[in-house]
């Protein structure tokens, strides 16, 4: 397993770690705070050593863990994080019924090429097999998150980023989306994910993106990169 990390090749002032598997590397971020750091989404069951061992050789206090969204490759550690760090776990309202239930929200294929990636994703989700442990957030993402970020050390803004699930957030900080799903590295090439849960939202989702206009996008899968609005 191959893993590179903002200690092997800096993309601006990101702090990152991406597992380099199949063609949607899964990546995770860490976002320093006056308090402690918190830890964006989590990654698959293979992601959690090299995660550990980054979080450490970097002394990152992991006070908080920040899910984009309740789909098992950004959860799937949540349970085991908060108990090794006793952080505190953030998740949208609207995604609160999905963790451990991807069947709960629709997934439809946003180009046909996709279609049977989706079938493939779908069953295996609705086996026992690909779910992570259960956990209950501490921290529900709302209209009034950015109050809460404040009072625990975090100069940030929390942006609604609907489509690939209802409940989907990014976080906004010095110019770095930190999008989630709502954008992704496939292949190498960056695009709309391959499957959403309404694309109407998530076009309308990318529509804002553009017209926040980040520097950078860090997106859940995929090396982070310079973006330029097309």
């Amino acid at each position: 397993m191959s893993i590179k990390t903002h200690n092997d090749s800096k993309v601006g002032d990101i702090l990152y770690l991406t597992e380099l598997k199949g063609d949607a590397p899964v990546s995770v971020y860490v976002i320093r705070g006056d308090k402690g750091d918190m830890l964006v989404d989590t990654g698959f069951g293979s992601t959690y050593r090299p995660i550990c061992k980054w979080i450490s050789a970097n002394g990152f206090n992991i006070t908080d863990i920040m899910i984009t969204h309740a789909h098992p490759d950004h959860d799937w550690n949540a349970a085991r994080l908060k108990e090794l760090f006793g952080a505190r776990i953030w998740l949208g309202r609207e995604d609160v019924p999905l963790i451990r239930n991807f069947s709960s929200q629709p997934q439809v294929a946003t180009d046909k090429r996709f279609e049977m990636r989706v079938k493939w994703i779908t069953f295996w989700t609705g086996t026992p097999f690909f779910k992570s442990k259960p956990y209950e957030p501490d921290i529900i993402i709302d209209e009034n998150i950015d109050d809460t970020a404040r009072k625990y050390g975090y100069d940030v803004k929390f942006i609604p980023l609907p489509g690939h699930t209802y409940g989907s957030y990014g976080i906004f900080e010095d110019g770095v989306l930190y999008a989630g799903d709502a954008y992704a590295v496939i292949d190498g090439v960056p695009m709309l994910p391959p499957h959403a849960a309404s694309v109407e939202l998530m076009n309308r989702s990318y529509s804002k993106i553009t017209e926040l206009a980040p520097r950078y996008l860090a997106c859940g899968h995929g090396l982070p990169f310079e973006f330029e609005c097309t």
